[in-house]
Formats: C-alpha cells, structure tokens, sequence
C-alpha cells in the first residue's frame, strides 16, 4: 500500500471534547467534590457546626440549581465558548475569595458563586457535543466530557491531605488558592479552544447520523416532547436519588457497617474516583453502538446490582464488588442523557432540554439522602435504603423499556 505522505489529522470536535472535559474537572471536579475533602478543615478552622457546613454545601447546590435553567438563555446570545470561558473565570475568581475569608456569611456567598458558575460551566460543555457529533459518537464524546469530574476526584484527593499551611494562610486555604490559580488558566485554555459549532471553523460535525429504518425523520409533536422529557427527567431523578444516597453514605456504611477503619474506608473509595474516569467513556461508547435506550438498561442494571450488594449482603467480598461496580457506571446516566437530548431534540434544542433534565436529576439528588437519612434513623442502619435504591433502579429500567428510538435527526 502506498503512502500518501499526508499526516493523519484528528476532527478539531475531540479537541473541543477533551477542553469541555477540562471545564467540567474544574466545574465540578474541583468546584463541587473537592469542598468534601477539605470541609474538615474548613470546620475545624472556622469552628463551624454541622448545621454551618451543611448550609456551605446547600448554598454551592442552589447556586447550581439556580444557574441551569438560565444558562439556555445565555448560550442563544454568546454561545458555549465565551459562557464557559466566563464561568470558569467567575469560579477562580469565588475560589481565589474563600481562600482569603474567614467568615462564615462570606464563605457561604462565595460558595454559591461557585455553584452558578459550575452549572454554567457544566451545561454547555455537556450540550455542545451535540453539536460536534452526530449521533453515532455523542455517547463517546459525553464520555470524554465526564472523565473530568473523575480526574478531579483523584486530584483533591490526593492534593488536599498533602496541604500544609502557608505564613498565616491555612491548609485549606492554600487549596482553594491552588484550585483558583488551576481554574483561571482553564478559562484561558477554553477560551482559545473551544468553538460555538463547527460551522465556525468551516467543519462538519463529527460521525454520521443514524436512522431508523423504515420511520421517517419527522420532528416531535410540542406534547409529545413535554411527556419524553418529563418520563426521561423521572427516570434521571431516579439515577439522581440512588447516586447521592450512595456517595453520601457509602463511606459511612464501610465504616460502622463493615468495621472498616476511616484510612481503610478513604483507599477503597479512592478506587470509585479512579474507575468513575471510564464510566462515561465505556456507556457513551456503548449507547453509541446499541442504543441510548439498552445502554441505559445495562447502566441501571449495573447500579442496582451496586445497590443490592450492599443492600442485602454483609461480606466484604460484595462491599469491594458494590464499588466497583458503582465506579464503572457512576457517570452513565449523565452521558447517556446528555447524548439522548440530542438525539431525541436536536442539536439546537439539546441544551434548553438538558436544563430540564438536569432539574429532575438535582431534585432527586435533594432527597435521596433525606430519605435515606429517615431510613437510616428508624432501622440504625442503610441496608434498607440501598435495597429501596436497587428496586428504584429496577423501576427505572421498566420506564426506559418503554420509550421509543429517536427519530429527531440533525
């Protein structure tokens, strides 16, 4: 075979993927599970109760929540790349301010700056996929994406127990210094990287479309996509209960359930953060191949032999299989619903039906752990909450098996 001569060149939409990826490592990697890891120190130092550290989380989470539905909005007037770029330098900016306070109130406030800028950092990144792949690789492309929140797991975990204080600056402190200086220089990488479309660069999105055979490519009816989004949103607040109750709780059973020590416990949830980083890239992947609808089946599957594992059993054989299976699909259900908006609305409808999405998904996040907690208090233990968890997953594939193929091609 004779050579061209000509150097393979890579589609400028895996450049975009992987800088979107970048965002959501600082946007929710360091912006949201970071704070988790430094919150001892931060209530140590600051005297706070568990009352103030649990108003610290509430106001990042509001912010996100309050963010969302607005960030369509602004996406129609200055597109993804300069509302990322702007989000991302917001969040460095909040960072770079609760490394100089300590007061509680100012802490708080700068808190939830973070958290508008997360949800505007994470919703475009997501959404604008769908605008850079046609259906046969948004599932990868989302997977890419989500690696980032896996990267920054690993990354504070790691960083924040090696922090020493500074002069009169303290541990945590430092981190959040370290995390701003980390998310400015983001904002700049996005900012040079990231493209609108790829009409912008005179390209074509990525892949080919896929059709199904024999059914026209006819666009939803207004009602009919009111009542897709809205079974699609019960089923991703489904994922949204069952994920936080795990990830709330599940160091806490190892601990007083399995007799597991706190170090012990620390390692074996450092392996979740490590195998989160493939979860998206294996489901987005398989969504890809076949079907957004059986790659959901195959994720809430998954998850609910997760559940059941822990749920039901008392070795630590199943606790280590629990996690590790909890690890590989942690992010599946985002992925997967990220390329489902596209897919069912369209690259120009994908991000306003995301917002929607990712409303349903927050609701269910707020009260899988109040639940769970309410369990948890009755019985002594979580055993009956991650079973209700596996039962909700099971539910969840019932509804999924339900919903037709898309038929909205770009």
């Amino acid at each position: 075979m004779r050579s061209t001569g000509r150097p393979l060149q890579v589609h400028y939409a895996w450049t975009v993927a992987v800088i979107c990826g970048l965002s959501v490592l600082c946007g929710l990697g360091l912006g949201r599970f970071a704070f988790g890891m430094m919150l001892p120190s931060i209530s140590q130092d600051l005297g706070l109760n568990y009352s103030q550290a649990g108003m610290l989380g509430f106001g990042n989470l509001t912010g996100y929540l309050i963010s969302v539905p607005l960030v369509p909005y602004f996406l129609a007037k200055i597109g993804t790349r300069i509302t990322v770029t702007l989000s991302l330098l917001v969040m460095a900016l909040s960072m770079l301010a609760m490394a100089v306070t300590h007061s509680f109130f100012w802490l708080t406030a700068f808190y939830f700056v973070a958290g508008l800028s997360s949800g505007a950092v994470v919703l475009p990144s997501m959404s604008v996929m769908a605008k850079w792949f046609a259906p046969s690789h948004r599932g990868l492309s989302s997977g890419i994406v989500m690696a980032g929140p896996g990267f920054g797991i690993i990354l504070s975990g790691y960083a924040v127990p090696r922090l020493i204080p500074f002069d009169t600056i303290a541990a945590w402190q430092v981190g959040w210094l370290i995390f701003g200086a980390l998310t400015a220089v983001v904002s700049l990488v996005a900012f040079v990287f990231i493209r609108n479309t790829p009409g912008d660069s005179g390209m074509r999105p990525f892949g080919r479309a896929a059709t199904r055979a024999g059914v026209a490519s006819l666009p939803l009816a207004r009602s009919a996509k009111f009542k897709l989004l809205a079974h699609l949103g019960v089923i991703f607040s489904i994922y949204g209960a069952t994920y936080m109750l795990y990830v709330t709780f599940i160091v806490t059973t190892m601990v007083d359930s399995y007799g597991m020590t706190e170090a012990q416990a620390g390692v074996l949830w450092s392996w979740f953060g490590f195998l989160s980083i493939f979860s998206g890239l294996l489901f987005g992947a398989l969504s890809d191949r076949i079907g957004r609808r059986a790659g959901m089946v195959v994720a809430f599957g998954v998850l609910s032999l997760s559940f059941g594992l822990v749920g039901l059993g008392t070795s630590g054989f199943g606790l280590y299989l629990s996690v590790i299976l909890f690890g590989i699909s942690a992010w599946s259900i985002p992925v997967i619903m990220s390329a489902s908006a596209g897919d069912y609305f369209g690259a120009a409808g994908a991000a306003g039906a995301l917002a929607v999405l990712t409303l349903f998904f927050s609701a269910g996040q707020a009260v899988g752990p109040v639940i769970a907690g309410v369990l948890a208090e009755m019985l002594g233990n979580f055993s009956l909450s991650y079973t209700v968890s596996a039962a909700a997953s099971v539910l969840a594939i019932g509804m999924i098996l339900v919903i037709r193929p898309p038929i909205v091609i770009d």
